[in-house]
C-alpha cells in the first residue's frame, strides 16, 4: 500500500515550534510554582530554582540546539531525530519534575507523534525508543535509591503498546482511505477522459481529423452570437471537383486518400484563427474571423494552388482542383441565408467552369490559370 512521503520538512518545523511552545508553557508554569514556594518556604527559593528551573531548562535548550544540528547535518533521518528528540524532552520532564517521577505513560506521546509520518518503520522506532526510555529512566530512579512501583511499570507498558497498536490502526485506516481516494480520482480522470474522447469523436471528422458538420453548426453559432458586431465573418464553402469520377474511376478508397490530402492541406494553409471544417461528402467550410473578403481571397487561392500543385500517388495524373463559394456574414440576415448564399456562389463556381472562387460580395469570379 503506497505510503506518504518520508522527511517533510514542513511538519517537522510545525513540531518544533510545538516543542517550543511546550518549553515556554513549562517555564511560565515553573516560575508560578517557584512564586508559590518562595511565598511559603523563602528558605527552600533558590534550591527549588536550581532543581525545578535552572537545571531541567538548561537540559531541555541543550536538547534543543543538539536537535537543530542534527536536523541541519542528518536531513536524511530528520523524522527519527524529531522522534528522538521528542522522546528526549519528556524524559527530560520525567526525571527532573517530581510531580511526574512516576509518569512514564507520557512516554507513548512520541509513538503519537510517529503516526503523522503515516509509516510503520516510525512507529516501531518510536515504540522501541519508549522502551528503552522507560527502562533506563527506572536504572536511574534505582541508582537515587528510589523504588520502582511494579503495578506502574506494567500499567505502563501496557499503555506506550496500546498506544503503538492504535497508531497502527489509525494509519492502516487513513492509507486505506487514501487508497480509496486515489482509486476514486482515476475513475474520475478516466471517465473524464473517456468523455472527452467521446465528445472529439462526435465533433471531428474521423477520416479527415477535421472538425465535422456538427462542429461548425456550433462554432458558427457561438461566433455569431459572442463575436463584436465590428468583426467580419466570412465562410468559404469548399467542393473537390470531378470528385464523383475519382471515385468511379478509382475506388472509393482513393477518393479517401483524396479527402484526407485535403484536410491535411487545409491544416498547413489555414492560420490559428481559421476553423477547417468537413462539411459533408467532399465538401470542406472555413470560417474566417475578422478577415475581409479582400483577406480571404488570397487565403483561398494559395489553397487552391497548393491542390492543384499536389499529387495523389494513387492517381499520379490525374490534377485535382476545387471550386469555392465566399459570402461575408450580414448581421441583418438569418444564419440560414448566410448558408444558402455561400451555397449559391460555390454552385456559381461550379457552373461557371469549375476551379474557380465565386464571391458574393463583389459577385466576381477568380480562376486559377492552367
Amino acid at each position: 500500500m503506497e505510503q506518504f512521503p518520508a522527511h517533510d520538512p514542513t511538519w517537522n518545523r510545525k513540531l518544533i515550534r510545538m516543542l517550543w511552545w511546550i518549553l515556554i508553557i513549562y517555564e511560565i508554569a515553573a516560575t508560578i510554582a517557584l512564586g508559590f514556594e518562595i511565598s511559603e518556604q523563602p528558605t527552600n527559593g533558590f534550591d527549588s530554582f536550581i532543581r525545578f528551573q535552572l537545571v531541567p531548562t538548561s537540559l531541555q535548550l541543550l536538547v534543543m540546539g543538539l536537535g537543530y544540528l542534527a536536523m541541519h547535518y542528518l536531513k536524511y533521518y530528520s523524522d527519527f531525530i524529531m522522534i528522538t528528540w521528542t522522546m528526549t524532552m519528556i524524559s527530560i520532564f520525567i526525571l527532573c519534575i517530581p510531580e511526574m517521577t512516576h509518569s512514564y505513560e507520557l512516554l507513548s506521546m512520541p509513538i503519537l507523534l510517529a503516526s503523522i509520518y503515516f509509516q510503520k518503520r516510525y512507529v516501531i522506532f518510536a515504540y522501541s525508543l519508549g522502551i528503552a526510555c522507560l527502562l533506563l529512566l527506572l536504572f536511574i530512579q534505582l541508582v537515587r535509591g528510589q523504588s520502582a512501583n511494579p503495578y506502574e511499570i506494567i500499567v505502563s507498558l501496557t499503555i506506550i503498546t496500546a498506544t503503538s497498536m492504535l497508531c497502527f490502526a489509525i494509519m492502516s485506516r487513513g492509507l486505506d482511505l487514501l487508497a480509496r481516494l486515489q482509486n476514486s480520482v482515476v475513475r474520475e480522470q478516466d471517465l473524464l477522459i473517456r468523455n472527452v474522447m467521446i465528445d472529439r469523436l462526435s465533433k471531428v471528422d474521423a477520416l479527415t481529423e477535421l472538425f465535422n458538420h456538427r462542429s461548425f453548426q456550433e462554432h458558427t453559432d457561438h461566433l455569431i452570437s459572442h463575436m463584436p458586431h465590428d468583426t467580419p465573418l466570412v465562410l468559404a464553402l469548399m467542393d473537390i471537383d470531378n470528385f464523383k469520377l475519382i471515385n468511379d474511376n478509382y475506388g472509393h478508397w482513393v477518393g479517401d486518400v483524396v479527402l484526407k490530402t485535403i484536410g491535411s492541406l487545409l491544416k498547413d494553409v489555414l492560420g490559428p484563427d481559421d476553423m477547417s471544417f468537413r462539411y459533408g461528402g467532399e465538401e470542406f467550410a472555413v470560417l474566417f474571423v475578422g478577415k475581409s473578403d479582400q483577406d480571404v481571397l488570397p487565403i483561398c487561392d494559395t489553397i487552391m494552388e497548393t491542390i492543384r500543385g499536389t499529387v495523389i500517388p494513387e492517381m499520379p495524373d490525374y490534377k485535382l482542383t476545387m471550386s469555392i463559394g465566399l459570402a461575408t456574414y450580414n448581421r441583418n440576415t438569418m444564419k440560414k441565408a448566410w448558408f444558402q448564399l455561400v451555397d449559391e456562389c460555390l454552385y456559381t463556381a461550379k457552373r461557371n467552369g469549375k476551379n474557380r472562387i465565386h464571391v458574393h460580395a463583389a459577385d466576381i469570379q477568380v480562376p486559377i490559370a492552367e
